[in-house]
């Protein structure tokens, strides 16, 4: 698991994805989602248009940091880079959004209806050799 709290910035973490997550200068992680301003679904990740109104009236928002382990699934096979074996899994939020994501939890320990809270974690690495990160989900 990555310490961000001493590397704040999102360039030096090598996220595969910068859209999906924002660290604030304290290492706060927020993952980011939608919000239709005219019905007030949630999407995760954020849609360009609404799949409960249609609107493309879309606004970024902060998603609750902690859920639900939903169901997971532990996967042996993967891309040349990336750690394996590893868990994915769907974490239900307090607002209706199932979010899918790898879960960083021993599998052993690994529980339907665990309490998870968002982290970042390295998930393998790039064709430099390189660490690459993600969101994920640990123990709460």
């Amino acid at each position: 698991m990555t310490d961000i709290s001493s590397r704040p910035d999102l360039e030096s973490l090598n996220l595969i994805s910068t859209s999906l997550v924002d660290v604030a200068t304290d290492g706060h992680i927020r993952l980011l989602g939608g919000r239709c301003r005219a019905c007030e679904d949630l999407s995760f990740p954020r849609a360009a248009v609404c799949t409960n109104c249609l609107s493309e009236d879309i606004e970024t928002v902060d998603l609750p940091d902690q859920g639900t382990l939903y169901s997971y699934s532990i996967v042996h096979q993967a891309p040349k880079g990336w750690n394996v074996p590893y868990v994915l899994g769907y974490v239900d939020l307090p607002n209706t959004v199932r979010v899918f994501a790898h879960i960083d939890v021993p599998h052993a320990e690994l529980t339907v209806d665990m309490r998870v809270k968002l982290s970042i974690g390295v998930v393998g690495t790039d064709p430099a050799g390189a660490p690459r990160s993600t969101y994920t989900f640990v123990a709460a």
